[in-house]
């Protein structure tokens, strides 16, 4: 990337990173950042920073109820991020898509999106994004009658809230609870949750959040008749809500103006506060607010004598409530298969995890037993093998040296074996130091190590190794890879007339991976012996010299790097290792 384009991508990420912060005090502020970003990132065709300035954008007229323009945002960014195979981008654009579905009731559709968002943040360990997820996730339960495992699902965001050391987090999910409460009967801890909440608010300039805090607090004074005061919190949250833009919350602030109006008594100023709330809910599709508006203009016609109108605002609720009823049951249930899809695959993750811990601890129990054995054997191998170099000096005789030659071969196969079981073994109880990797002089140093092996003369090696590499790993590892797939180049080489045997290594940086390839002409494999190399003690040619231990050693290896091993192979025809390592 030149000087320039660097300079811009910064400024665009400075751009989003302000438009974020503003969100919770000036959402028009916000949103003209980020389109600024949006335009900036279209110019110098920077995908990561379109489909971040999408998601911004889509996130911030979400907020402000614009939900149609928040969804196409949201899946234009997913398009963005799926071409870069960025999580996070697809999470956070797929969060935005759920706050627009649950908003306007999809439940179910709502719930997929979340739970594909809590499954990359918990992998992540992004517990910011976990909070937002898990509060969210709160009121769908809510919405849905399901109060134990909204709370539940609240105290989770409240405790990630902490985890990301982010006071706005934890009173974001203390509004919700606060409610909860209330609706139980326990307003002294309603109100003590709501105040926890409006004082953080108050505390980092969250004016927006503020606001449901202060609508909170306004339903917990209705509750114990301190009408002024409630009326008061009621009317700050709606003009806050009126200024933010935010719809929902202006809609919510309005109806709940009406029911203390209608309890003080005011029933002319209930009339008018539900009018307006019923005629912006029907504008913006506020579905939840149009139906309850209804029914409290019922109540007031009915308080006034007026049983043509109670009839007609009676009839619009039951209308409403039952279609809305009827569609929230359907989508209840498929939110409820939603879940319980959820829960069977964290069970089964569970479950993985279990086994996979117990598959490690006999893992190690077994490279234990091997290293214990292997060491232990060691000592008296190499006595009979001194032995054996002594009587080759002593007897005379060539039958006797023919029988004495057949067991150095043995011995000589046996203590391979031993090497190969230690190496295996020292890879999962030490751990070199990191240093930089001079992979050329690896290969090299290799190659010249082999000199001994019957082929090595007849071998042309051609070398293509990146030296601006820049690579920092346990040495040990890489040269157990190196030397392994050149080992085999030689071993298996086809030597006959009209073949020139070689081995090609290649070492270069692709992307952010280290790509190490061994290709060769040698006699290659079929199908199913490619399948097997990897197995321990393996030979897939009795013919050639070897332990079997090679290829498993190359493969563990790899995995203790946290790479991949590929291998194609024809037989007859030769062999291709690939090997990427993460840079």
């Amino acid at each position: 990337m030149e000087i320039s384009e660097t300079t811009t991508h910064t400024k665009i990420i400075t751009l989003l990173d302000e438009a974020y912060e503003s969100r919770i005090n000036d959402l028009k502020r916000s949103i003209e950042l980020a389109e600024e970003a949006l335009t900036l990132s279209k110019e110098t065709s920077d995908k990561s920073c379109i489909g971040k300035s999408l998601s911004h954008l889509s996130l911030f007229h979400m907020i402000i109820g614009d939900f149609d323009l928040s969804i196409n945002m949201a899946n234009e960014a997913i398009e963005n991020f799926e071409e870069l195979k960025d999580e996070k981008g697809i999470a956070d654009a797929k969060y935005t898509i759920a706050g627009a579905l649950y908003k306007t009731d999809d439940y179910s559709r709502g719930l997929n999106n979340l739970i594909d968002c809590l499954s990359t943040y918990k992998k992540l360990g992004d517990y910011h994004n976990l909070a937002r997820v898990q509060k969210s996730m709160g009121t769908i339960y809510e919405y849905m009658g399901d109060i134990k495992s909204a709370t539940q699902t609240y105290e989770e965001a409240i405790e990630s809230g902490k985890k990301a050391g982010d006071l706005n987090l934890q009173s974001n999910a203390y509004n919700p609870l606060s409610g909860i409460y209330l609706n139980q009967g326990n307003i002294s801890r309603a109100l003590e949750v709501i105040e926890q909440s409006r004082a953080i608010k108050e505390q980092t300039g969250d004016v927006r959040g503020l606001a449901f805090a202060l609508y909170g607090r306004g339903k917990v004074y209705t509750l114990t008749d301190k009408f002024d005061e409630a009326e008061q919190d009621f009317l700050e949250s709606i003009k806050i809500h009126e200024e933010m833009g935010e719809k929902l919350g202006w809609a919510m602030s309005h109806h709940k103006l009406g029911a203390l109006y209608i309890r003080m008594g005011r029933l002319d100023d209930a009339r008018e506060t539900l009018i307006k709330a019923l005629e912006y809910s029907n504008k913006n599709k506020i579905i939840l607010i149009k139906f309850k508006a209804n029914l409290l203009l019922h109540e007031i016609a009915k308080k006034e004598g007026d049983f043509e109108l109670a009839l007609k605002y009676l009839a619009q609720y039951v209308d409403e409530k039952e279609s809305v009823i009827n569609e929230r049951t359907a989508k209840v249930i498929e939110s409820y298969d939603v879940i319980s899809k959820m829960q069977a695959l964290e069970l089964e993750a569970n479950s993985q995890r279990e086994k996979a811990d117990i598959i490690e601890k006999k893992k190690l129990e077994l490279d234990s037993f091997f290293y214990r054995i292997s060491h232990d054997l060691k000592g008296p191998i190499t006595s009979l093998m001194s032995l054996n170099y002594v009587a080759k000096l002593e007897v005379k005789d060539e039958n006797a040296l023919k029988f004495i030659g057949e067991y150095e071969t043995q011995a000589n196969r046996l203590n391979n074996i031993l090497d190969g079981l230690l190496r295996l073994t020292k890879m999962s109880f030490n751990e070199d130091f990191k240093q930089e990797i001079d992979f050329e002089k690896i290969v090299y140093d290799c190659i010249a190590s082999y000199k001994f092996l019957t082929n090595y003369e007849l071998v042309e090696f051609k070398i293509d190794v990146d030296q601006k590499i820049k690579y920092e790993a346990e040495w040990a590892l890489v040269n157990t890879i190196i030397q392994n797939l050149i080992e085999n180049g030689i071993k298996y080489a086809r030597i006959e007339e009209g073949n020139k045997p070689f081995i090609s290594v290649s070492v270069q940086r692709i992307d952010n991976k280290i790509e190490i390839t061994a290709s060769d002409n040698g006699v290659g494999m079929d199908e199913e012996t490619v399948d097997k190399i990897f197995v321990m003690f393996f030979r897939a040619n009795r013919k050639i010299e070897g332990t079997g231990l090679g290829l498993h050693i190359l493969k563990r290896a790899v995995e203790r790097l946290e790479g991949d091993v590929s291998v194609k192979s024809k037989l007859g025809e030769g062999t291709n290792f690939k090997i990427s390592l993460p840079a």
